[in-house]
């Protein structure tokens, strides 16, 4: 690199601690001078200039993006980074004494790595503080600086190695049970996808919970009782590798299995062996404990409905878009509970029948229950539309009728019909008897009436 002993450059460095202007000085390539807008910048005794106007001078191309930069000419290559003095040409690894910074809206790189690594040729006259470059002119070759004894590249600092932290079970503890939880941290993370946990020489990783920060295992099978040895190996985001054991010991019998509750339907509708009129009746089921709904499959008569259901983990709701077929239909439920991921396979049967028409109505408006009345006397009341209206009155309910007679009623259910009683001897009731029938359907309905003679005594 260059260096310029220049009093008034070294005391603006040291007492601002900001890059100098490098007055006075002259960069020539190939014997034509190189114009500088800024101009070229001296930092610790290194001269920088703008990112572009060096790369482009001697043929490279040179792409800037996210604070790294990036030059080809011909079969090499450069990259550095502001802020960093590592670099690589041509994929190798070199170390800067200074590192590329902005200032503004400008990037100043290294003058002498930069045409040093691009194949170039760099001489300085102290006298003339003339930086002379002479470029190669083919596709370029990476020319190493000189040594420089006084200025040795920084050695890295080492990798950290990871280690294992809140190991389980404790490093040669015991353990009163034979399925115990098995884990340890990674300080620092590791390279997740190199993990390998050996228990007792067995590769364990595969049923293992493996991530870069940690595992974790709970074996499925109860250990023997007795000592027991964990090795995990594996490398670090550094690419260092590690390989760590420790041992516990196991007592005690095994764990139970764990309790696993059925899925089971509970409010189904219609209700198991019900039977409705409703042919568009809503078919329904919750389910006790939750299921994993994706897991749900809904069949009504052997039919997928699933995708016409609402399912979710508390159960599921279908209403038929068309009418359901008079007769016996079958819902079959299956699946798999939230959670411990046990099946369940569920059904239930339902009918529907045909509904038969609605009974008639019978209102009798007139005469009144217990009213007087004469030998004749007046029925009148309300039913079906066009019904056939019967009367029978008698002497006693039940009895031989003393009048027995029939009417029709109008288009709105109105009917009225005349009743004449020939009077008996002591007679002081009559018992009234009226009857409706729907000529559509065939329905009835019926009404009796128990009324008193006005004059008892009188004979006609």
């Amino acid at each position: 690199m260059l260096r310029f002993i220049s009093a008034l450059v070294i005391v603006a460095f040291v007492f601002t601690g900001s890059p100098a202007v490098a007055a006075g000085v002259t960069v020539n390539v190939d014997g034509q001078p190189l114009y500088l807008n800024p101009g070229p910048i001296e930092r610790a005794g290194r001269v920088f200039v703008p990112l572009r106007s060096i790369f482009e001078r001697l043929g490279a191309s040179v792409v800037y993006q996210n604070g790294q930069i990036n030059s080809t000419k011909g079969s090499t290559s450069v990259s550095l980074n502001i802020g960093s003095q590592q670099a690589t040409v041509n994929g190798q690894p070199q170390v800067l004494d200074v590192a590329p910074f902005i200032i503004g809206a400008t990037t100043y790189v290294p003058l002498r790595f930069v045409a040093q690594s691009l194949g170039a040729v760099v001489d300085y006259n102290g006298n003339t503080q003339l930086v002379a470059i002479t470029s190669s002119g083919g596709g370029g070759g990476y020319a190493p600086p000189p040594p420089r004894p006084n200025h040795p590249p920084p050695m890295p600092p080492p990798a950290a190695r990871v280690q294992l932290r809140n190991l389980e079970p404790a490093p040669n503890g015991t353990v009163n049970e034979r399925n115990p939880r098995i884990a340890a941290n990674f300080s620092p993370v590791a390279e997740g996808g190199s993990i390998n946990v050996r228990l007792d020489g067995r590769d364990i990783t595969w049923a293992s919970n493996v991530s870069a920060s940690g595992f974790s295992f709970r074996p499925s099978d109860a250990l023997a009782n007795g000592t027991h040895t964990i090795r995990v190996t594996g490398r670090g985001r550094s690419g260092a590798p590690f390989d760590h054991s420790w041992s516990f010991t196991t007592t005690g019998r095994p764990l139970p299995p764990p309790v696993v509750t059925p899925v089971q339907l509970r409010n189904q509708q219609p209700s198991p062996s019900s039977t409705v009129d409703n042919r568009f009746a809503v078919i329904s089921a919750n389910f006790a404990p939750e299921a994993e709904a994706a897991s749900v499959r809904v069949r009504l008569d052997g039919n997928d409905i699933t995708g016409r259901a609402g399912v979710w983990a508390g159960g599921f709701s279908y209403k038929p878009p068309a009418p359901l077929e008079f007769g016996s239909h079958s819902v079959r439920v299956n699946g798999r509970a939230r959670g411990s991921g046990s099946a369940f396979d569920h059904s239930w049967s339902f009918n529907v029948r045909r509904s038969g028409p609605a009974p008639i109505s019978l209102t009798i408006g007139q005469p009144n229950p217990d009213a007087a009345v004469g030998r004749t006397f007046t029925v009148a009341g309300s039913t079906a539309p066009n019904a056939t209206i019967n009367v029978i009155a008698g002497a006693a309910q039940g009895g031989a009728g003393l009048f027995n007679g029939n009417t029709t009623a109008g288009p709105r259910g109105n009917f009225q019909i005349s009743v004449t009683l020939k009077a008996l001897m002591g007679q002081q009731a009559v018992f009234v008897r009226i009857t409706a029938t729907d000529p559509s359907s065939s329905q009835t309905a019926q009404k009796s009436l128990q009324l008193r003679f006005r004059n008892a005594s009188t004979t006609p």
